[in-house]
């Protein structure tokens, strides 16, 4: 059985079952296709410790940067995982094999750049279209909740009551409890009826439009959907919220994740350090 055919079978699956993001089918069918540009004719019994060594030596000679390799590998581990467990191989081919997590800069709004596009948003929306007006919304909302754009998209009324939000996650599964920070309950609509909240227009459109308007409103840097995301989580260490808390509140399975954020946020070093004044 070709790899690559086996896999597609798999990712249909895994669709009708979990119901897949558009966005995680697109990734997952991509960095399988990277496979048959290494080998158009492998076999899963092809399929070793050797040839993912071969293919990831492959994929940096071809010039893709640490991350993209990782993220390849990532999604060829996940398939090939899934066959192990099927009995399609004897044993996990991945078994002696760290794929790693290379982690970039992740850029956010300082708190004084979201309070400057907040309060520009406010005074300045009548001048915006209707499109940019709810894709600013619906970023700044992100800004002071930490919700992704795909849970965005699906955040129904019925999942907001006495100013909290509780929703599974769309990306993971997991249940997140937000109490709504005043700033948040400003750019919800007046009347929060049966049905979705915002309107969430198609992700490549949303960014295009996001930088379009963000220069309106004093903002000139580069920005995207999941910024919002980077700064709530910043702005919550900034502002002394707890690891365990944040992490709680961004939907994180563990802490781990949480600290990449820690690593930019310059303020939170320095509380950490000045506990070295307890040895005096």
């Amino acid at each position: 059985m070709l790899f690559f055919d086996t896999a597609l079978k798999y990712l249909d699956l895994e669709n009708y079952k979990e119901n897949l993001a558009p966005t995680t089918m697109r990734t997952y069918y991509w960095n399988l296709k990277k496979v048959t540009d290494f080998d158009p004719e492998a076999h899963c019994e092809d399929i070793d410790e050797s040839f993912i060594r071969n293919y990831k030596a492959f994929l940096q000679q071809k010039g893709d940067k640490p991350n993209t390799v990782a993220k390849a590998l990532s999604v060829f581990r996940i398939f090939t995982r899934k066959m192990v467990a099927d009995k399609l191989f004897e044993t996990d081919p991945f078994e002696n094999i760290k794929v790693g997590r290379v982690y970039s800069r992740r850029n956010f709004l300082t708190i004084n750049e979201l309070k400057r596009l907040y309060l520009n948003y406010l005074d300045n929306k009548q001048f915006l279209t209707e499109t940019e007006q709810n894709v600013m919304c619906v970023f700044l909302f992100s800004c002071f909740t930490g919700l992704r754009y795909s849970d965005l998209l699906s955040l129904d009324a019925s999942e907001i009551f006495d100013w909290k939000i509780r929703k599974q996650t769309h990306k993971t599964g997991e249940p997140v409890y937000i109490p709504i920070p005043i700033q948040a309950r400003l750019l919800l609509p007046e009347k929060l009826t049966q049905g979705p909240v915002f309107k969430v227009v198609e992700n490549s459109h949303f960014n295009r439009t996001l930088r379009k308007v963000a220069p309106k409103l004093g903002y000139h840097k580069y920005i995207h959907c999941h910024l919002a995301r980077h700064t709530f989580a910043t702005t919550c260490i900034t502002l002394g919220i707890s690891l365990p808390s944040t992490s709680k509140l961004l939907g994180h399975r563990n802490v781990e994740t949480t600290l990449i954020y820690a690593k930019f946020v310059d303020t939170f070093l320095d509380k950490e350090m000045r506990k070295f004044n307890k040895l005096r």
